[in-house]
């Protein structure tokens, strides 16, 4: 009896079942398939926005980087939890005070119709960078839960399938729910792991040999393998992307008020922060018990040395990880697709069932689209700091628009999203400027920072403010 399988199954049922639910439940209300405003508390806010952080980056990719930066490599969720709380207070706060529905429309008032066009770009590209590292992870999950069932790339082809459908069939409100399950399966995955590999399977003894045979490498140092440098580019790269990326701030959409969604942001974040680091320690173990195999399944190949049961209880919570951030991201993905490109300036509402149904086939069509994107990408961790990069531009434009709409200036909003975009494709393709700026966050930071003050400082066409939910939300 193939127990792994059986427990991936069940859990499968389990998904579709909820995403039915959702479905019927909202059968006659198109615009809360991608949207699903104001009707979560704070703790599905807060599950959603874990579970959106929580993905394949968060526990594989840190596994994988903790080869040889160690526990440092924990960082990239802690750096996560930093940015969630922010958004909180900034980009959140003013989609819910404005009355928008989307980061790109807050955009087009403060800064005009071409600024907006080429963040739509951003963040398709953002998006899709997110969404096809999760499926690839996904693939490697299940190749090491199921080796006699799956390779890595019929995983990841499987993966996008299932998340596809999720997000599909029941939309937003499927995609908050699922990630309470999902968080839930994270939780239990990871400690029961972390427990039984270190004490059950001697990882503390063989982490005490690898340190000693490597003093090198700082493997048990919580900051020094990564260093203060690298902390404080994901830092930068983090706070970029959790108040620009429409598949975060829409989740702070879905609270059912402002106190809802602030505390959920809050205590998400509290839940993203242990999840690193025992993902770290996971990894370190897996160097140490196996040093002879790649950081991308190390740690999977550990869990399935554990009893059948808790192997694949603890594996489908990594794969639950990563279809909460694949689901979340779909769905804002699909959103800025459909609201900012193809249903522009129309009014939803009076669409309903079409709508709907066109939303459907959007999130098809996304989805699709990643995943040929996945099958072109390198080492997830690496990948997803290039892909969040991004974000750091069109941060930029929008907390200094809410901030300091006197200084900011409309050009500059166009300026710095273009820049954005050059300064990615100058790191892929000047491998000198790593040795001067050391990270791509730190580098998109000078490069966005730079145009955006130094075009405001000079255009005097200033983007005024935001006006009050009351006033826009027709418009919205």
């Amino acid at each position: 009896m193939n127990i792994p399988l059986i427990i991936v199954v069940l859990y499968i049922v389990m998904l579709f079942g909820i995403s039915i639910y959702v479905s019927k439940k909202h059968a006659k209300d198109g615009s809360a398939f991608l949207l699903y405003k104001g009707k979560n508390n704070t703790f599905v806010v807060a599950s959603s926005i874990a579970g959106l952080a929580i993905g394949g980056a968060s526990t594989i990719g840190i596994a994988e980087n903790a080869f040889s930066v160690g526990l440092s490599a924990g960082w990239y969720d802690t750096t996560w939890a930093i940015g969630a709380v922010l958004t909180a207070f900034l980009a959140v706060k003013y989609l819910r005070k404005s009355g928008y529905n989307t980061i790109s429309k807050l955009v087009d008032d403060l800064y005009g119709k071409s600024t907006s066009f080429i963040m739509v770009i951003a963040m398709v590209i953002i998006q899709c960078g997110i969404i096809a590292l999760q499926y690839k992870a996904g693939g490697s999950i299940l190749a090491s839960l199921l080796p006699d069932v799956f390779t890595i790339q019929s995983g990841t082809f499987f993966s996008f399938i299932i998340f596809m459908l999720v997000a599909m069939i029941g939309g937003m409100g499927s995609v908050s729910l699922t990630n309470v399950l999902n968080l839930c399966l994270i939780y239990v995955g990871v400690i029961v792991a972390a427990l039984l590999v270190l004490n059950g399977q001697g990882g503390w003894e063989a982490i005490d040999v690898l340190v000693a045979s490597e003093p090198e490498v700082p493997y048990m140092s919580f900051t020094a393998g990564m260093g203060w440098i690298g902390i404080l580019s994901w830092i930068v790269v983090m706070i970029g992307n959790t108040n620009s990326v429409q598949g975060v701030v829409q989740i702070g959409l879905t609270a059912k008020s402002d106190a809802a969604s602030r505390n959920g942001y809050i205590l998400g974040a509290l839940l993203m922060i242990p999840v690193g680091f025992i993902c770290a320690l996971l990894g370190v173990a897996s160097k140490a018990l196996l040093p002879d195999s790649t950081g991308a399944v190390a740690l999977p190949m550990i869990l399935m040395s554990l009893p059948p049961v808790l192997g694949g209880l603890t594996l489908s919570g990594l794969w639950a990880a990563d279809m909460g951030t694949a689901c979340s991201m779909i769905i804002g993905l699909s959103t800025t697709v459909s609201s900012d490109i193809i249903f522009r300036g129309k009014n939803a509402q009076e669409m309903q069932q079409k709508y709907m149904l066109a939303n459907k086939v959007i999130v098809v069509v996304c989805s699709l689209i990643t995943y040929l994107v996945a099958t072109q990408m390198g080492a997830i961790l690496g990948a997803m700091q290039k892909a969040l990069s991004l974000a750091i531009g069109t941060s930029f434009i929008v907390i200094g628009g809410l901030f300091c709409p006197k200084f900011a200036s409309k050009k500059a909003g166009f300026c710095t999203i273009l820049v954005s975009i050059i300064s990615i494709i100058l790191w892929n393709f000047v491998p000198s400027l790593a040795s001067i700026f050391k990270s791509v966050g730190l580098f998109m930071l000078f490069t966005c920072a730079v145009t955006f003050i130094v075009v405001s400082a000079v255009d005097k066409d200033k983007v005024g403010g935001i006006e009050t939910k009351e006033n826009t939300a027709a418009e919205a």
